[in-house]
Formats: C-alpha cells, sequence, structure tokens
C-alpha cells in the first residue's frame, strides 16, 4: 500500500481537484493545437527555468507533481529502462494496416523521401519461424541513414511493410478474443526498429489536412457537446492530444533530414534541427506543458496496467522470455518506487466522478475512434505506423486509467498484446521527447 499522504501532498491533491473542475474559459480551434488548449490550462508558474534540470519551475498543472520531479523521473529511471524494453522482441513489434483507405475524404499524398516508407526487414527474426528462438537477429544501418534503421531499395521504398510473415495469420496473439474482424489479411507486423521515428519529408495539403482534423474536430472545442464550455475532462483529452503532437514535433527535429542525395528522394545527411524544435514546440509554453502532462498521464498508466502488461506476454513462448523479465524486474519495480517516493503523478480518481461521467466517457471514446479514423487518412506509411501506434497508446492509458474492469473495481482492466505494446512504446516516445527538450534547451 502507498504511504499516507503529507500535508503537501494532500494540498497537492486539493489544488489538482480545483484545476480540473475549472472550466474551459474560450472556444477551441483555430487549427492550432497549442492556441487551442492555452485557454484551457492554467499557466505556468512563471517563465523561468528550474536551474537543476532547465525545465519550468512549480508543478504542471492538472497533475499531482512538478516539472522537476518528471524530469528526475525519467532522467533516473523511465528513460532508459524504456529504451532497453522497446527493443526486445515482443516490445518491438506492432500489427498495423498500412493499406487502410481514408473514409473522410479524398487523399492525394505527397511524400518527398523514401522514409515516408515503412522498410523491408533485412531478415526477419529468427523466433518468427522458430518458437524456440531467443531473440532476433540485428539490423546494419542503411548508408547515409540514422544508426539502427533499416536499407530500404528503390523498388521497395514506397509501401513495402517490414513483415514477421508468420505473424500475419496469429491473430489469437494480438486479439485476446481471437476475432481479427474484416480485412484482417491486410495487417502486417512491423518491426519498430527497423522503422524508427523521424523526419520523413511528408508534407502539403494531405498532412496539412490531418493535423487541421484534429485540432479543429478531434480536440473538444468549447460548446461543442455539452452546450458551454468543456470540462475538466474534455480538457486532458486536448492537453495529452497537444502533448503527442509535441513529441512527434521533437522526434522529427531530433532526426532530421539536413542535405538531400541523389536521387533527391534519399537524404545524405541525418542531424537534429533546432530551428524545427524550437518553432514547433519550445516557444511555446503550453505545448511544452503539455508534453510533461502526457508524460505524467501515460506514466500513471503504465504504472497502474502492470500486471495487465505482464499478462500480455505470452508466458509460454521463450521468444518473449527477456521481453518479460526486462518489463517485470528491471522497469515496473523502478516506476512503481518513484510513485511511492512522491505524490502520484496523476489523480485519474478526480476525473469521470461526477454524475455526467458515463456521458464524458463516451464522449472520450468517440474521439479514440474518430482519431482512429483519422490516421487512416495518413499518405504516409511510416507517418501512419507511428500515428496509429500511439493514438492505440493513448486509449489504452484511457482505458486503463478510467474505464472499470469488467470483473469489479478490485481487478485489474485487460489489455491485449497490441494495447500493452502500444501502451509501453507511447510512453517511451514521449520519454524520449523530454530528453530531446532538454538538449534543445541547451542548444539555445
Amino acid at each position: 500500500a502507498l504511504p499516507a499522504a503529507s500535508a503537501d501532498e494532500a494540498a497537492l491533491r486539493a489544488a489538482f481537484a480545483s484545476a480540473m473542475r475549472a472550466p474551459l474559459g474560450g472556444p477551441l480551434g483555430g487549427g492550432d493545437i497549442g492556441a487551442a488548449v492555452s485557454a484551457a490550462a492554467p499557466p505556468l508558474v512563471d517563465a523561468g527555468e528550474n536551474e537543476t534540470c532547465g525545465c519550468p519551475p512549480g508543478n504542471v498543472s492538472d497533475c499531482c507533481c512538478s516539472f522537476a520531479d518528471l524530469e528526475e523521473a525519467n532522467d533516473r529511471t523511465a528513460h532508459d529502462l524504456l529504451k532497453q524494453l522497446v527493443a526486445t522482441p515482443f516490445f518491438s513489434h506492432f500489427r498495423v494496416n498500412l493499406c487502410s483507405t481514408c473514409g473522410l475524404w479524398k487523399d492525394t499524398p505527397l511524400c518527398t523521401l523514401r522514409d515516408c516508407g515503412v522498410c523491408e526487414c533485412p531478415e526477419p527474426p529468427a523466433w518468427v519461424a522458430s518458437d524456440t528462438a531467443s531473440d532476433a537477429p540485428g539490423a546494419s544501418a542503411p548508408l547515409g541513414g540514422p544508426p539502427g534503421a533499416a536499407e530500404c531499395t528503390e523498388e521497395a521504398s514506397q509501401v513495402s511493410p517490414s513483415i514477421v510473415p508468420s505473424f500475419a495469420v496469429k491473430a489469437d496473439s494480438w486479439d485476446p478474443s481471437g476475432s481479427t474482424g474484416a480485412g484482417a489479411d491486410e495487417y502486417v507486423v512491423v518491426d519498430l526498429r527497423e522503422n524508427p521515428e523521424r523526419f520523413t519529408g511528408y508534407a502539403g495539403e494531405s498532412a496539412a489536412r490531418v493535423w487541421d482534423e484534429v485540432h479543429s474536430r478531434n480536440c473538444f472545442q468549447a460548446g461543442s457537446e455539452s452546450g458551454g464550455d468543456a470540462c475538466a475532462e474534455q480538457r486532458l483529452y486536448n492537453r495529452l492530444i497537444s502533448g503527442i503532437h509535441s513529441s512527434i514535433s521533437l522526434h522529427i527535429a531530433h532526426t532530421y533530414c539536413l542535405a538531400r542525395g541523389q536521387p533527391a528522394w534519399t537524404c545524405a545527411k541525418w542531424g537534429t534541427n533546432a530551428a524545427v524544435a524550437h518553432d514547433r514546440v519550445l516557444k511555446h509554453p503550453d505545448r511544452v506543458e503539455n508534453l510533461y502532462v502526457a508524460f505524467a498521464v501515460l506514466l500513471r498508466a503504465v504504472v497502474k496496467a502492470g500486471p495487465a502488461v505482464s499478462a500480455a506476454v505470452p508466458l509460454s513462448d521463450p521468444a518473449f522470455a527477456e521481453s518479460l523479465r526486462a518489463w517485470q524486474q528491471e522497469l515496473l519495480p523502478e516506476l512503481v518506487r518513484f510513485e511511492h517516493a512522491c505524490p502520484r503523478t496523476f489523480a485519474e480518481e478526480e476525473l469521470f466522478a461526477q454524475p455526467d461521467g458515463g456521458e464524458l466517457w463516451t464522449q472520450v471514446q468517440g474521439r479514440l475512434q474518430h482519431l482512429a479514423e483519422v490516421m487512416k487518412c495518413v499518405g504516409c506509411d511510416r507517418c501512419k505506423l507511428w500515428g496509429t501506434l500511439q493514438t492505440q497508446g493513448l486509449a489504452a492509458a484511457l482505458k486503463v486509467l478510467f474505464q472499470q474492469p469488467a470483473a469489479g473495481p478490485d481487478s485489474h482492466v485487460a489489455l491485449s498484446r497490441q494495447e500493452a505494446v502500444a501502451l509501453v512504446h507511447t510512453l517511451e516516445r514521449l520519454s524520449s521527447s523530454l530528453r530531446y527538450l532538454r538538449e534543445f534547451r541547451g542548444g539555445q
């Protein structure tokens, strides 16, 4: 059991409850998620920085901890362990339909780099063909590409998925019910280690329309469904979307194509782009804070989902023994230890607890379903892969935090294999973004 709350923690909880019940003060829209949520969130304590971490001072609004607390948890515990965990066989493979069609509008995507495509595995992992294999072979980096990236041929550069062939027919390992639904044969399993999230050159009307749909229609607008100001639950959803958007922008800026090669759809030089990081994230205090909010919420969800994540890893498959050991013996105990050492990062019991909580939860679920449809409209396979993964990771986090388990309040919400992988990977994406944020701050 957690230790009794201190006076400081009780004060934080009270402040959290007061902040979360405050209405959203103005309309949300204008095609800019940063501007949209700035009215929704209480302001930062001040515009200065914490001397120890370079992060903003004070507590993260809508959360139960400070910026420095989250930086310390990430720097000392979460980041390195998460990076190790997502490189293990179970957590490095994700099932996705790259051939999904956009049902919201007619799309004409434009990609300018071969990195828009999902690269084919140089060699399928040995454990795909044999249940007795213990690990997957490594892959060499392509000429001119960042470490860990796989080589794509010109012919395979656009739509060639990193398929693990035998996984395509093992649908029951991804969905507990064993049901694959319509079009299940279009799904492939991608090795995420071979397809890192980075700059792809995806731009133009297609990309702009996707983000506009997220900003202006997926996020809650004041008065859109409740008839008045958006409430705490709606505001939190908006802030999570903003935080994930900030994270995506930082990953793009951290691994950016600085010089095109020959032919022009190749990249001759990869590196960091501080100008992109500053323009898209750092100069917007609300976007920076929302990144911390998203990290705090996902961190709380991953800790709470500990047993569910463990249960999603097949115990009978020796190929995943290392994945399970890294999760159960290394990452999860450290995250729980952090939770015991300071106030919880997020107090989920304060939300969806009002008489209209059920209706609000239905609204949020509807938004998540719409967001999944928006991801089908992404015209870049690599972007669709990571957008779909983080959409499912967000959905899994909110399910863990707010959905009542079928077996009763004292039981745990069950997660499918797909949900467990997406949840852990989304936290790792946010964790890496906090590291990148610190790096870019240091270069200002």
